[in-house]
């Protein structure tokens, strides 16, 4: 869309942030924010315009180095150095224009290794660069959603994705991510609180199974590829999640299974010790095919 739009305005196209006053901002289906300036629109090109994309009320403003860098290798296809594994946490949250910075200032003191980076009039995409297994920030991501919605007096939205590697298909696993999110949002599937991208699965799957296996994360991909772990895990699940019994059936030592399984939660952040997380790690092995 924004390619095609490039060849009817462009040198007019902006999307690099500004606060001129005179660039009107929009964003795309695939969720590409840029401005034109409204003194190269006619009347009738500016309604054509916001017949169909999102008008987007504010610019990029008061936004850090980092967050410019990585809104243009999300949205703009410049490169980036990622050298630690990435997590983003969704979010939407109707608000005024005026409050944006308030709530920008309300996440980043919550949450620790933030880059907040707004992709819609209401959505966000709050990056954590130094993503573990063990600093997933729920419980943080539902104490700041309880202090926004008493602070702001309106219901919020969060998303918690899966854990990524710094690779060549980060872009590509977070833009699906991203898309898959708002789908869910349209459909009024995620009205207020938090929620995770493996409780979303379902929902997903039964949306765009391609989407979905453009989104799975490499982490997950790379550790189930060895046989002897697909094995261990499809033999856990087969066990109703009793690591005694799956140890039994797989003729290892109890603390040999647990051992395993606790690799594979720090490598990939899926803690299948947990229906819900299991039940998605089912999913994704059965969509990928790695029987």
């Amino acid at each position: 869309m924004l390619e095609k739009l490039k060849l009817v305005y462009g040198h007019h196209i902006i999307s690099s942030p500004t606060n001129d006053k005179q660039i009107l901002w929009y964003q795309t289906d695939e969720g590409e924010i840029f401005g034109v300036n409204k003194t190269e629109l006619t009347e009738r090109e500016t309604l054509l315009l916001n017949s169909f994309l999102t008008p987007i009320d504010v610019p990029h403003t008061q936004e850090t180095e980092e967050e410019q860098k990585w809104y243009s290798y999300l949205f703009e296809n410049k490169s980036i150095t990622i050298d630690q594994s990435v997590r983003v946490h969704f979010f939407k949250m109707e608000h005024q224009a005026e409050q944006r910075q308030q709530i920008k200032e309300a996440v980043n003191s919550s949450l620790e290794h933030i880059h907040f980076i707004w992709t819609g009039t209401e959505t966000a995409m709050l990056i954590q660069t130094n993503a573990t297994s063990e600093n997933g920030q729920l419980e943080q991501l539902h104490d700041l959603s309880q202090a926004i919605t008493s602070d702001f007096l309106t219901d919020v939205v969060f998303m918690q994705g899966q854990l990524h590697l710094p690779n060549g298909n980060l872009k590509m696993r977070l833009l699906n991510e991203h898309q898959l999110f708002l789908w869910h949002l349209k459909q009024g599937k995620l009205r207020s609180g938090v929620a995770t991208f493996y409780q979303c699965l379902p929902a997903f799957i039964r949306h765009d199974t391609d989407m979905v296996s453009a989104a799975i994360s490499d982490a997950f991909i790379e550790t189930i590829f060895d046989r002897d772990v697909y094995r261990t895990l499809m033999t856990y699940m087969q066990c109703n999640l009793n690591a005694s019994q799956a140890a039994k059936a797989l003729y290892v030592h109890r603390n040999s299974l647990q051992y395993r399984i606790d690799k594979f939660i720090e490598r990939t952040g899926l803690d299948i010790r947990h229906f819900q997380e299991a039940s998605a790690a089912y999913f994704m092995m059965n969509l990928l095919d790695f029987s």
